[in-house]
C-alpha cells in the first residue's frame, strides 16, 4: 500500500470499531454411527501443487484449500443458485434486503447465523465484516491477491445491528446475492495491519501455517513442502463435517498420484493431479472400486501480447496476424490428443454446456485449421514464405515468435504441440517452458512476455472475463497483479462488461454477454483452443464427490462427504 493511504486506512479502522436454508447437495448421504470402523479414518487428498498461501494461487492448480478452510456469506450450487453459509438468509431482489437506489447504487442486507465462531473459538461478529473491507483493499495492494469482481464493485460494508450486515455497492451487481468475499478475523490481523508495513503483512504467518478461518476444517499442521493436516470444525456454519480428519499432500508426477490411489494411499485426487491417461487407467483397473468424474471446467487458450512496448513481432498487434495463427492450429486434433474428444474445441469462452450457448454460437465466426487462409492473411500483412518455408517480411524480417507455457504435465504437452503446428505452418516459433511453481515466475514476467503464452481460464460464474478488462491490466503501479496479462484494451468490451455484470435481468445479461463474445471473436485478442476437463478420481469408500458436478470447482458439499 502507498504511504499516502495509511491515514485513511487507520481512520477507517477506528470508525469500524465504534433466504431459505441451504439444500444439501449430498442428500443421500447418511451419518455414520459413532462406532463405525471408518469413523476415525483420515481423508487423504492428493493434489498437484502446494497452495502458496490461503489467498493466492491459480485456481486450476489448488482450488480445494479455500472451501476447506474458509467461509463466506454464501455460495453457489451446481445449478448456479445462491445458498447461505455464514448468513442465515440472503437478500431477495425487490425487497428491503436488496435495494437498487435512484442514483444507481445498490444495497444488500444479510442476516448472520447466531453463535458464529472462528477456528480458534473467538466469536465471528459483524465487526469482522466491517474490518474486512479496508483489509481486503490492503491485501490487494500488498500483492497477496488479485482484486476480485465483488471487491471492485463494493463501496462499503456496514453493521446494521449485532447480527446484520449491509453491503453497499457502487452499481448494480448480479453476484451480490452471495458474495464470496472471504472474511478476515479482526482480532488476529488488526495489529499487523496497524503497523503499516506491507511486506510484514504479506509475510505474516496467518496466511499459511497459522491460518484461522471459519470453513469446515481447521488447520492443525502445515509442513511446507510436504502436507497439510486438518480437523473437522465443530462450529462450521452448515454443521460439523462427517469426516473428522483431512490430510492434503501433493506431487507434480501424475503417475505417482495414480499409484497412490490404486495402492490405497490416497482417497481422492483432484486439482490437476491426474491427466487423462491416468483417468483411463483408473477406469480400467478400478471397475467397481472407484469413480472418475469429468466435466469441462476451464478454457485452454493462448494469450497474445498486446502491449506495443513488449510485443514481438509487431504483426501480433494486428487481428489478421492473430487469426493467421489460429488457422494454423489443428484444434480438433489437439483436443483429441489432449482429451480424447474432438468436440471439445473452443470457439469462445463459455462452453457448449451452458444453456445460452446457442445464442452466442449464432454470432461467432469459426476459424478452422486452414493453412491456405493463414497464407492469405499473412500476405495481407506483407509476409511471404522464404526459401526455408518461414514467413518473412521485407520490413520486419522473419516472423519469429516465442510460444510460452508451463513445464511438466498437460501444459508442457499441449504447448509443445501448438509450437509444432506453428512451425509446420510457416512461423519461426520457439518454445519457452517455465517452472510449474507459482512462486518461480514473478507477476511482471507473466505480463511482459513478448509473444504468446498458453494459459487456463477457469469457467466459474463470471467466466473469468475480467482477464480481458482494461481495468485489470497489470503494471508497475499495482505490482503487476492485474489478471489481464495480455494488456489488451477495448472500450466497447469494457462498456459491455459493465452492463453485463450490473444487469439483474437474466435475458438482458445474456444479450450483453453475446455481444462481448462477438467482439472477442472478431478481434481475436486471445486464441481459444479447447475446453479442459477437471478430473476428480476417488475410491469407492468415499461418498460425496459424485453428488456434485465439478464445473463449479468449489467443492461446496465437502462437509457432507462421508465414508461408505
Amino acid at each position: 500500500m502507498k504511504r499516502a493511504h495509511y491515514p485513511l486506512l487507520l481512520a477507517t479502522l477506528v470508525l469500524a470499531a465504534c433466504a431459505p436454508s441451504p439444500r444439501s447437495i449430498d442428500s443421500g448421504a447418511a451419518d455414520r454411527p459413532a462406532g463405525s470402523a471408518q469413523s476415525n479414518r483420515t481423508l487423504s487428498v492428493v493434489m498437484r501443487v502446494e497452495p502458496p498461501d490461503m489467498l493466492a494461487g491459480a485456481v486450476d492448480r489448488s482450488a480445494i484449500h479455500k472451501p476447506l478452510f474458509t467461509a463466506a456469506l454464501g455460495g453457489w450450487d451446481r445449478n448456479d443458485q445462491p445458498f447461505p453459509i455464514l448468513a442465515q438468509s440472503l437478500p431477495q431482489l425487490n425487497t428491503d434486503t436488496w435495494r437498487v437506489l435512484p442514483d444507481g447504487r445498490m444495497e444488500t442486507v444479510y442476516k448472520l447465523r447466531p453463535g458464529l465462531t472462528w477456528h480458534d473459538g473467538h466469536p465471528l461478529t459483524v465487526d469482522d465484516f466491517v474490518f474486512t473491507r479496508p483489509t481486503q483493499l490492503y491485501v490487494v495492494e500488498s500483492g497477496l491477491e488479485q482484486i476480485r469482481p465483488e471487491v471492485r464493485e463494493m463501496d462499503d460494508i456496514v453493521a446494521v445491528d449485532s447480527l446484520t450486515v449491509m453491503i453497499r455497492w457502487k452499481r448494480p451487481f448480479s453476484e451480490a446475492a452471495a458474495p464470496e468475499q472471504i472474511i478476515f478475523p479482526r482480532h488476529i490481523l488488526e495489529p499487523a495491519l496497524l503497523q503499516g508495513d506491507p511486506e510484514a503483512f504479506r509475510n505474516h504467518a496467518y496466511w499459511t501455517h497459522d491460518y484461522i478461518g471459519a470453513g469446515p476444517y481447521r488447520i492443525d499442521r502445515w509442513e511446507r513442502g510436504a502436507f497439510i493436516e486438518a480437523t473437522a470444525f465443530e462450529g462450521f456454519a452448515l454443521g460439523t463435517p462427517k469426516i473428522q480428519r483431512v490430510r492434503l499432500s501433493w506431487n507434480n508426477d501424475t503417475n505417482v498420484n495414480m499409484t497412490r490411489l490404486l495402492s490405497g494411499d490416497g482417497d481422492i485426487a483432484l486439482d490437476g493431479s491426474l491427466r487423462f491417461e491416468q483417468a483411463s487407467v483408473l477406469r480400467n483397473q478400478w471397475r467397481e472400486n472407484g469413480a472418475v468424474l469429468l466435466s469441462p471446467t476451464s478454457l485452454r487458450y493462448i494469450q497474445v501480447q498486446a502491449r506495443p512496448d513488449y510485443v514481438n513481432p509487431k504483426a501480433l498487434l494486428d487481428p489478421r496476424g492473430r487469426k493467421a495463427l489460429i488457422h494454423a492450429i489443428d484444434r480438433p486434433t489437439l483436443a483429441e490428443t489432449m482429451l480424447e474428444d474432438r468436440t471439445m474445441v473452443a470457439d469462445t469462452v463459455p462452453p457448449p454446456t451452458v444453456g445460452y450457448y446457442g445464442e452466442i454460437e449464432r454470432v461467432l465466426t469459426k476459424y478452422p485449421y486452414d493453412l491456405r487462409r493463414t497464407e492469405q492473411l499473412m500476405a495481407e500483412l506483407g509476409y511471404a514464405k522464404g526459401a526455408d518455408g518461414v514467413y518473412t517480411s521485407p520490413t520486419d524480417g522473419r516472423f519469429r515468435v516465442e510460444t510460452r507455457g508451463v513445464s511438466s504435465g498437460d501444459e508442457e504437452r499441449d504447448t509443445t504441440i501448438v509450437d509444432d503446428y506453428f512451425r509446420a505452418g510457416g512461423f519461426d516459433s520457439f518454445i519457452n517452458l517455465l517452472p510449474s511453481s507459482t512462486r518461480a515466475v514473478d507477476d511482471k514476467a507473466k505480463g511482459t512476455f513478448p509473444g504468446l503464452t498458453l494459459n487456463n481460464n477457469t469457467l466459474q460464474r463470471g467466466l473469468g472475463l475480467t482477464k480481458w478488462l482494461t481495468s485489470n491490466i497489470g503494471s508497475d503501479a499495482d505490482n503487476w497483479v492485474g489478471g489481464n496479462r495480455m494488456g489488451w484494451s477495448n472500450a466497447e468490451f469494457d462498456r459491455l462488461s459493465g452492463e453485463w455484470t450490473t444487469s439483474l435481468n437474466r435475458a438482458e445479461a445474456t444479450q450483453k454477454l453475446t455481444q462481448m463474445m462477438k467482439l472477442l471473436n472478431e478481434e481475436m485478442p486471445s486464441l481459444p483452443l479447447y475446453f479442459n476437463f477437471r478430473i476428480i478420481a476417488h475410491t469407492a469408500a468415499l461418498q460425496g464427490p459424485e453428488h456434485f458436478t465439478p464445473e463449479a470447482t468449489h467443492y461446496g458439499n465437502i462437509h457432507t462427504w462421508s465414508w461408505r
